[in-house]
Order: C-alpha cells, then sequence, then structure tokens
C-alpha cells in the first residue's frame, strides 16, 4: 500500500503529431538522457501525491444503536411530534402527489420520515414508516430520481418486507 511518487510528461502543443512519432520510433539507447532533462519537445510537470503521514484521521464509527441527530429538515413545515403528526405528513403529502406537486410532496414525506426516524416520536408503527418511504419513492419515480427512489424502496422493505 501506500502512496507512490508519480511523474507525467506532457507533450508540447508547439510540435505536430508526426514528429512525436518519429521520435517515439527512435531506439530507447537514444531516448536515455539524464532524468532531470525531459525528452526534446517535452516539457516536464511534477505530480506530487500525499504520503499515508498527510492523511486525516479516519472519522470514529458510531456505537451501534447510537441515534444520530440530523438537523430538522424543513423547518417552514410545522408537524406534531407524535403519530398523529407523521399520519398528518403522509396524508398532505399525498394530496400533493395528487395535484402533481411532486417536489413539495417529497419534503412532506421527508418531514415525517424525519420524524419517525429521529426518535422523536415513540411507537412510529413500522408500517406507517414503511408507506412514508414507498410513497415518497414513488415521488422521486416521477421526478426521475433513481438513485433516491432505490434507497426508499430497500427501506420500506426492511421496515415491512410485506409492503410491495
Amino acid at each position: 500500500g501506500g502512496w507512490r511518487r508519480m511523474e507525467i510528461v506532457e507533450a508540447s502543443d508547439s510540435e505536430p503529431d508526426e514528429a512525436l512519432a518519429a521520435k517515439e520510433a527512435k531506439p530507447k539507447a537514444a531516448a536515455a538522457k539524464p532524468a532531470s532533462a525531459p525528452a526534446e519537445g517535452f516539457r516536464r510537470m511534477q505530480i506530487v501525491e500525499a504520503d499515508e503521514s498527510d492523511e486525516e484521521e479516519p472519522a470514529k464509527p458510531q456505537s451501534p444503536g447510537v441515534a444520530v441527530a440530523t438537523p430538522e429538515p424543513f423547518p417552514d413545515i410545522k408537524l406534531a411530534a407524535n403519530v398523529k403528526g407523521i399520519e398528518e405528513a403522509k396524508t398532505r403529502a399525498n394530496s400533493l402527489f395528487a395535484q402533481g406537486s411532486l417536489e413539495e410532496c417529497v419534503r412532506w414525506f421527508s418531514k415525517g420520515i424525519w420524524l419517525a426516524e429521529s426518535k422523536k416520536v415513540k411507537g412510529v408503527p413500522s408500517d406507517l414508516h414503511s408507506i412514508l418511504h414507498s410513497n415518497r419513492s414513488f415521488a422521486y419515480i416521477k421526478l426521475k430520481r433513481w438513485g433516491e427512489a432505490e434507497g426508499d424502496c430497500s427501506k420500506a422493505l426492511a421496515l415491512n418486507p410485506k409492503n410491495t
């Protein structure tokens, strides 16, 4: 492992390609010049890569089961911090979806998911949590945001394997 020092030598723009091809065809002995001087028609560029001692300390992994506090998304969306508040987010998001307001619908589903996952609300049924992800996934599909849709589908199935 570890880093190596690398050197890149770039061709000069002032020389035609035929001249470069002729130089490449020369025998190796003719090209054996001191390392300090690049071949004629080339200029030396030095790229220095960081060595291992310059690396930043890796982030310490979180202990399993420790909730990572995420900042509240969409503070403009006010919901009660209870299961009814999460259900309200789902109802409002579904209504926005039906109206074609997909970006706004994603915001409401995201807020409901945040409430469930931040542990601000205790006892959120896994089927409700799963539905938030699967419904938001459908909105992501309509928005052609495939990676986010796939992530939400996976999360929905992990929470409730019968949510198909």
